[in-house]
């Protein structure tokens, strides 16, 4: 019988007897099933479409609503929470937003994509009134 790498390695397991040259058979196809098993998981497991992941607890819920800006909003990142305000009033239209990005519309007018709360999306529709906001648009302050 040839000596294998593996009867070197390990004499007293793989010698020259025919016990040994069945251990050593047996070994080589638990190998090679072995081998093919792995080959089947990697494939599988690239051709699986991926996981989609839950939404992150980041992302605020509640309506998203464009609203026409009176100045840019080039200073906000998305995330920002902003307070609403109209030009020349101290009070705050809505006090609390997630500021989404920044667009211009056809006109070339600023408008800002902002996530609300529930309760304050009728505050803001009134003060657009239905011709769009009085003076122009709002102002997006940043909260600290």
């Amino acid at each position: 019988m040839a000596a294998s790498a593996l009867a070197q390695h390990l004499p007293s397991l793989f010698g020259p007897s025919r016990r040994a040259a069945w251990r050593l058979s047996l070994a080589r196809r638990a190998l090679a099933a072995l081998s093919i098993l792995v080959a089947l998981h990697l494939a599988l497991g690239a051709l699986a479409p991926a996981e989609s992941l839950a939404p992150s607890s980041s992302t605020p819920a509640g309506p998203e609503l464009s609203l026409p800006l009176a100045m840019p909003a080039d200073h906000l990142s998305p995330g920002d929470r902003v307070g609403v305000y109209l030009p020349g009033r101290a009070e705050p239209v809505v006090a609390s937003a997630r500021f989404r990005g920044g667009d211009e519309d056809a006109s070339g007018r600023s408008v800002a994509r902002i996530t609300l709360r529930d309760n304050d999306i009728g505050a803001i529709l009134r003060q657009m009134g239905v011709d769009g906001p009085t003076q122009g648009g709002f102002v997006l302050v940043r909260h600290g």
